[in-house]
């Protein structure tokens, strides 16, 4: 496992203000790690739009 830091860039909904949403979280590669962080996001953030491709990082293998 592979320890990653994500950055998802999206829109709330409700406000329309950018929203930059950080995770690092350990996963099995950096798919995993993205879908990670989007359920995360999800059940934060139900307003929470993506609007870019989200930044990956490996912090650690």
């Amino acid at each position: 496992m592979a320890k990653f830091s994500i950055m998802l860039f999206g829109i709330d909904s409700y406000t329309k203000e950018n929203l930059y949403l950080p995770y690092k979280l350990e996963a099995r590669n950096a798919n995993a790690a993205v879908r990670e962080a989007r359920k995360h996001a999800k059940s934060a953030y139900p307003e929470f739009i993506e609007d870019g491709e989200p930044d990956v990082e490996v912090v650690k293998r």
